[in-house]
């Protein structure tokens, strides 16, 4: 654990204080300088992979809080319920998921989840939110520069016709200045959202950097139980920027002069009216995941589709009422007369087999 990370933990049992210079991420330990020596000429944990203890401690902390072993009976997690989505030791299970029927080997959740098509989604939409961040903040900081012009040539147009005019309009003039300058405050709007849009692009570097050091220095585990969360964030930063996009609109300015204000002095009531029009921002997020989708049901056929045999499965005699195919590639049947479920893998051999108390007509 994180707490005890500073430490040598096999140290810490013998009542000696010693500071961890590498991490086991199999004991779920850190090892001083002479029980990293032990450790690694060991039989048990020769093959144990160990990391830098400040390499280890660059981990989000909530990646290091989690931990290989169960909290309430101290036994490393050995099955995944996917029902519950939680790790469970052999105790768990037998205490409270007797009742869960999705349960799989640890060891098949994990494997290859550095490399999961879920962790990569992940990662490109982390990318793509970054990119939309700079794109917005890019299109925001060119509306201000574009208000600034605008602003100014508006003033030297009431300037010009001020001149035009005699000096009994200098508090028409007045007030149409004060009218043209509330164009700030929507400039300050402005650099309120820009500000925001610098903090989320900050954070999407620190999330983009705390996956790149999990992928590197986390295990497997720590990995697979912090993408939920990792996930949830991305999403979070990414519906921020559709709300931005579809709730904020784009500042315009514009003035219109009194025609009348040439001619007829006496009648002129002001220079002009400031208009700040808000329009839907001309920006197109980047959406690479939507895209791919609609290639693939544009371009899916099922003329195209062609069948191949893998695996031969020999179960002459029986009576199989059901089946399904799990995600991991394994195959599940239910042998109606004998009152069981049998798992096999995808090379056709027998995994494990449920008993029933009931005759199963069919399993999903």
């Amino acid at each position: 654990m994180a707490t005890s990370s500073q430490s040598c933990g096999v140290c810490d049992l013998r009542h000696i204080t010693k500071p961890s210079i590498v991490w086991c991420t199999e004991c779920d330990e850190g090892l001083c300088k002479e029980c990293q020596e032990h450790h690694g000429l060991s039989k048990a944990s020769r093959r144990h992979k160990v990391i830098p203890i400040n390499e280890y401690q660059k981990l989000p902390s909530d990646v290091l809080k989690i931990t290989q072993y169960c909290s309430k009976h101290d036994e490393k997690f050995q099955i995944y319920c996917k029902k519950h989505e939680c790790p469970c030791c052999s105790k768990c299970i037998v205490e409270s998921h007797t009742e869960c029927r999705d349960i799989v080997n640890l060891d098949d959740v994990i494997h290859n989840v550095k490399t999961s098509n879920a962790l990569c989604e992940i990662e490109e939409t982390l990318v793509e939110v970054a990119e939309n961040l700079q794109n917005i903040r890019q299109h925001i900081q060119e509306n201000r520069s574009n208000l600034k012009e605008k602003r100014m040539e508006i003033e030297k147009e009431i300037k010009k016709t001020r001149i035009m005019i005699n000096n009994h309009l200098d508090k028409l003039q007045e007030d149409s200045l004060k009218q043209l300058f509330e164009v700030d405050k929507g400039n300050s709007k402005i650099c309120q959202l820009v500000s925001s849009l610098e903090i989320k692009e900050k954070e999407i570097a620190e999330c983009q950097r705390n996956i790149s050091n999990i992928k590197q220095h986390a295990t497997d585990l720590q990995l697979f139980l912090s993408m939920k969360q990792i996930e949830k964030d991305v999403n979070n930063k990414d519906k921020f920027l559709h709300s931005l996009v579809e709730n904020e609109g784009q500042l315009s300015l514009s003035f219109k002069i009194n025609a009348s204000i040439k001619n007829i002095m006496s009648d002129i009531k002001s220079f002009g009216e400031v208009h700040i029009e808000a329009k839907p921002y001309d920006i197109v997020l980047i959406e690479k995941k939507a895209q791919q989708a609609q290639t693939m049901i544009q371009t899916r056929s099922i003329e195209n589709l062609k069948l191949t045999l893998h695996e031969t499965i020999n179960i002459q005699g029986e009576c199989i009422s059901g089946c399904c195919m799990l995600l991991d590639g394994r195959m599940a049947f239910t042998f109606y007369y004998k009152k069981t479920v049998k798992v096999f893998s995808d090379k056709g051999l027998q995994d494990f087999e449920v008993k029933l108390r009931v005759h199963p007509c069919d399993i999903v």
